[in-house]
């Protein structure tokens, strides 16, 4: 059973911007593939005020339960997961160190780190500092699909270009270290997964938390490190539901390699499930 610590309930609210209902109101970017000539004015202002170090808000109503399901991009957040995914991990967490099942803790997609911030939390809440959270990403957005090596991507949204969705590696950690959560056992591994995942100097996983939304993205994820997993370690899949290239590519994926070990629910979008092999 999920244990409600103050501190740590306190921390998803703060990391999903919860307690902050202004973190509704969404950033204004420019949309390059609107062409009529009120879109083309309202790209020229954004743009504009870029240039001059202005950003423009559409103020949004809060609505809890978004917040709860992870079903808005707050604006005043380190994650957008939602609620329901922080205690996904929290339990996860919980279960292998109460199990002593060995290996670290990996999450590939960390967008400001929140998430990853909050495993670091809970690992120490559960008496396991000696795991080894990974924080995989570009650190730079999202990557452009590349239809032309996976065709399941053709019809997937390009992101690349959103500033929202940028964070550096340096603003990562210093995320972490603002909650005191900065350790030698916290490490980064920078860049495209198919490119940084291959070589990771990673052993064995008890959790591994994919947040890779594109095809490319996901299969990479799983591919590198679906072999490094300990058994009854937790597969955790946050696009599931929202993304239908990454339910593509996980369901081909567990095709593959016969995996029959039952997908569980975590909210609208994410899933996980246990796994069975060795």
């Amino acid at each position: 059973m999920l244990q409600r610590d103050p501190y740590l309930e306190l921390l998803k609210k703060t990391l999903t911007g919860y307690v902050f209902p202004e973190s509704a109101w969404a950033l204004m970017e420019p949309r390059d593939g609107e062409r009529s000539p009120k879109a083309a004015l309202r790209n020229r202002v954004l743009r504009l005020a870029g240039r001059n170090g202005i950003r423009l808000m559409k103020a949004n109503r809060f609505d809890p339960e978004k917040r709860e399901y992870g079903e808005d991009w707050p604006s005043i957040a380190y994650t957008m997961v939602g609620l329901k995914r922080l205690d996904n991990v929290q339990d996860a967490i919980r279960q292998v160190v109460e199990e002593k099942i060995p290996g670290d803790i990996v999450e590939c997609g960390v967008w400001r780190g929140g998430c990853a911030i909050f495993a670091k939390a809970a690992l120490r809440y559960y008496g396991a500092n000696d795991r080894i959270l990974w924080a995989a990403d570009s650190f730079q957005g999202m990557p452009k699909p590349n239809p032309d090596k996976y065709s399941a991507d053709t019809s997937a949204p390009d992101l690349s270009n959103s500033e929202y969705l940028e964070a550096s590696l340096e603003a990562v950690r210093a995320n972490f270290q603002r909650f005191d959560l900065l350790d030698e056992n916290v490490r980064f591994l920078k860049g495209w997964f198919g490119q940084t995942l291959p070589t990771a100097p990673i052993d064995r996983i008890a959790v591994l938390r994919a947040d890779g939304d594109l095809y490319e993205s996901t299969i990479d994820i799983l591919i590198n490190l679906y072999d490094r997993m300990s058994p009854r370690g937790f597969v955790i899949i946050d696009d599931y539901h929202s993304w239908p290239e990454c339910k593509r590519a996980v369901d081909e994926f567990r095709g593959s390699r016969d995996i029959t070990a039952p997908l569980e629910p975590i909210d609208r979008m994410a899933v996980f499930w246990r796994v069975s092999h060795r």
